[in-house]
């Protein structure tokens, strides 16, 4: 079973190129831009790899290398070209919220520029866009609250169950195949992978 690759690491990048360059199928696996606190970093590489078990490419920062050295390099320009190049490369993005999100001064930047490279890519006059493409993930510490406007332009993700059925959405695969394939886990599986982590519930 192959699974999804992160597209920040500059060999797993290069791995995608290659089998992509023989495999049209490969192409066009969806690839998803995590964006998240630092302070979540933890519990966004759970949900990486929970979408590498499913088979989705993914990119998530701290495998960036120019991203981690204009970020040590506190140069605003530089991080924000890595973020948007990143942002470019992924077909969905996928914003991990938590408490501490809203004291973050980047992901309104990612969410903002992800609806613009994202959401409205390629959409014709009048068309409306899959919000899907732009999805809100509340972790377990506020997966009932309500969230601040500029969030409520995406999709929102309250749990593992809901997580299920996004990934379903955007691999076009039935949950239950998913499932029997051990992609994902049901959500009432009581060793869920991420059961620390969402809401089961919801």
């Amino acid at each position: 079973m192959k699974k999804g690759l992160n597209k920040a690491n500059v060999y797993e990048n290069i791995e995608w190129l290659l089998t992509a360059y023989d495999s049209s199928n490969f192409k066009k696996r969806p690839c998803v831009f995590l964006s998240h606190k630092k302070e979540d970093k933890v519990e966004c590489r759970k949900i990486a790899e929970y979408l590498k078990q499913a088979e989705i490419d993914y990119y998530l920062d701290e495998l960036d290398n120019e991203l981690q050295i204009a970020a040590r390099e506190k140069d605003p320009i530089k991080i924000t070209e890595s973020i948007k190049e990143g942002i470019r490369n992924s077909t969905h993005m996928l914003v991990v919220v938590s408490e501490k999100t809203y004291k973050s001064q980047w992901v309104p930047f990612e969410v903002g520029y992800g609806h613009s490279a994202i959401l409205d890519k390629g959409l014709k006059k009048d068309e409306k866009p899959d919000r899907i493409k732009l999805s809100i993930l509340t972790l377990k510490d506020i997966s009932e609250r309500s969230l601040p406007d500029y969030m409520q332009v995406g999709n929102i993700i309250r749990g593992t169950k809901s997580l299920n059925n996004y990934i379903s959405k955007i691999t076009n695969r039935m949950e239950n195949s998913l499932i029997q394939e051990k992609r994902v886990f049901s959500a009432s599986n009581m060793k869920h992978p991420l059961d620390g982590v969402l809401n089961w519930t919801l």
